[in-house]
């Protein structure tokens, strides 16, 4: 695999209105079983690995955080991409149901 050695690294602003709640974090640690790459969301001293929900939510991302995203892997601009779809989103609680 040439692209092994890919890496992403992306800031993001959430701007779902209820920030990166328990909702959004599951829906990105299940999506995050579809890429190999290893996946890290970071914001102000503070990292989490994307495949993990206590992890994510003590990220504590209100709406207009900052959040850097680093992906390494094969498949990362995906990873990212996706997440990125998933902290943007307007409202998690119809779509998940």
């Amino acid at each position: 695999m040439a692209d092994n050695g890919t890496v992403i690294e992306r800031t993001l602003v959430v701007s779902n209105p209820l920030g990166l709640h328990a909702r959004v974090a599951t829906s990105m640690v299940k999506a995050m079983d579809k890429y190999q790459c290893h996946v890290t969301l970071q914001k102000d001293s503070v990292e989490a690995d994307a495949r993990s929900i206590l992890s994510l939510l003590l990220l504590a991302a209100t709406p207009g955080s900052e959040i850097r995203v680093r992906a390494e892997g094969p498949d990362s601009l995906a990873a990212v991409c996706e997440i990125d779809r998933l902290i943007q989103a307007e409202d998690q609680l119809s779509s998940d149901t």
